[in-house]
């Protein structure tokens, strides 16, 4: 049987020919499929225009953009002490510095919320790129933290090794 006359095994044999496509890999929470709708359903809560009254459904407006700013800066605002605390218990006796460390990452991923909340909801003066750079370092500082935690695991479980230098930056 000549080579041509075999039936061709493309599209994993579906038999409505679609085309196969691997979904992207998850690099952050906001690659997962139920985040990405969590956010969109957020965002049009916030954005319902049902009600008639101009000056109640700006005051709405106005109410959520001051709820999600309220969360925001603190939380923003508390990242770099977070951090200093956690530096400071890793000296310590207990594992206390991997759970300001956990809440750092907890509270990179809360920053990252709120500011798609504020690019889809408020309207700000700021472009959209400027959102994504932010949300980018907030990401990168995330990735860092994990990292971070993950040699200071190291040296609580064997605190004969010593760390590694690290760069000054």
């Amino acid at each position: 049987m000549p080579y041509n006359n075999y039936p061709k095994y493309n599209n994993y044999n579906r038999p409505s020919g679609g085309s196969y496509s691997p979904k992207k890999p998850v690099k952050s929470f906001m690659d997962l499929e139920i985040y990405q709708q969590a956010l969109a359903a957020s965002v049009a809560a916030a954005g319902i225009t049902l009600i008639k009254d101009k000056k109640k459904k700006e005051r709405i407006k106005e109410e959520a953009e001051n709820l999600i700013i309220h969360n925001l800066l603190p939380c923003a605002l508390g990242l770099p002490h977070l951090i200093a605390e956690a530096h400071s218990f890793r000296f310590g006796a207990g594992t206390d510095c991997l759970v300001l460390l956990e809440k750092t990452m907890v509270n990179c991923n809360k920053l990252v919320v709120y500011l798609e909340q504020v690019r889809d909801i408020c309207q700000t003066s700021k472009e959209h790129d400027f959102f994504q750079e932010l949300i980018k370092k907030y990401l990168y500082i995330r990735r860092k933290t994990l990292n971070l935690q993950r040699v200071w695991k190291k040296y609580i479980e064997h605190p004969d090794v010593p760390l590694p230098k690290l760069p000054l930056r």
